[in-house]
């Protein structure tokens, strides 16, 4: 990929991430009401930590997700998230989708396993 982030790109992103983290007050919610908030806090997490990442390291976490697309791990969870018929399925559903995902993704790219192991420290701290 030879794609090159705009500067103020860049820091339109930058701001976003430190808003978003200003109106947390610096830390993730330690507790969420309902499943679904528990899936948006799971999906800010994952954000918060991907925008964290140099350059470089968002680079490579684009890639392996481009690459696992079509792995019949992924597209089996993803269909399971679309084929769910309660609310409650697809909580489960997206929460299998979530961790196949990040599954992958250290499969994929043996490098990223740093990142993923962030994301799946913050995505439990969230759940806990």
């Amino acid at each position: 990929m030879n794609a090159v982030m705009h500067p103020h790109s860049l820091r339109l992103c930058l701001g976003v991430f430190f808003m978003t983290l200003i109106t947390l007050g610096g830390r993730l919610p330690a507790q969420t009401s309902s499943p679904e908030q528990a899936l948006a806090a799971m999906d800010k997490c994952r954000e918060q930590v991907i925008s964290g990442l140099s350059f470089g390291d968002e680079m490579k976490m684009k890639a392996a997700m481009g690459a696992i697309q079509n792995k019949p791990e992924f597209l089996a969870a993803n269909n399971a998230v679309k084929d769910a018929r309660t609310p409650e399925a697809k909580i489960e559903a997206r929460k299998s989708l979530a961790k196949v995902k990040l599954d992958l993704l250290s499969q994929e790219d043996p490098s990223l396993k740093p990142i993923v192991a962030k994301i799946r420290a913050a995505q439990s701290a969230v759940l806990q």
